[in-house]
């Protein structure tokens, strides 16, 4: 099954190690786990501003996407659904890449529960998929 996680259950899972590291662990190996430059773009420059790892932290935890993760495409244009930009581009790079499961902790994206072919899950809620 396609996979994406949202920016914020990345930035949890590797700056914790916790939650939201076994859910992405688990799916690494049981599904097919997509990424996009702007879902990368994205974690970098959350983790730079708000967490203040050094830079070769940051290098780590993108070289273990790009490894791991199936590179996807970004989509060109995105619908207003939210009220922030970033959950939009999320939802158009998922139906672009034909994701089944967008795993967010984010609660307005967890409020849709589907856009259109996507349906949007807690990491919680992986574990029931």
């Amino acid at each position: 099954m396609k996979l994406l996680f949202d920016a914020n259950v990345i930035i949890s899972g590797f700056a914790t190690r916790g939650y939201s590291f076994d859910v992405i662990k688990d799916s690494i190996y049981k599904h097919e786990v997509y990424y996009t430059q702007y879902l990368l773009t994205e974690i970098q420059e959350t983790l730079s501003t708000k967490f203040s790892p050094s830079d070769s932290a940051i290098h780590f935890t993108v070289s273990i996407i790009k490894k791991y993760f199936i590179k996807g495409k970004t989509a060109d244009t995105t619908e207003k659904l939210c009220r922030d930009p970033n959950d939009n581009q999320i939802l158009a790079d998922a139906l672009i890449n034909n994701i089944k499961i967008l795993i967010t902790g984010d609660k307005d994206l967890l409020e849709l529960k589907t856009y259109k072919t996507v349906n949007i899950v807690s990491p919680k809620d992986y574990w029931k998929l």
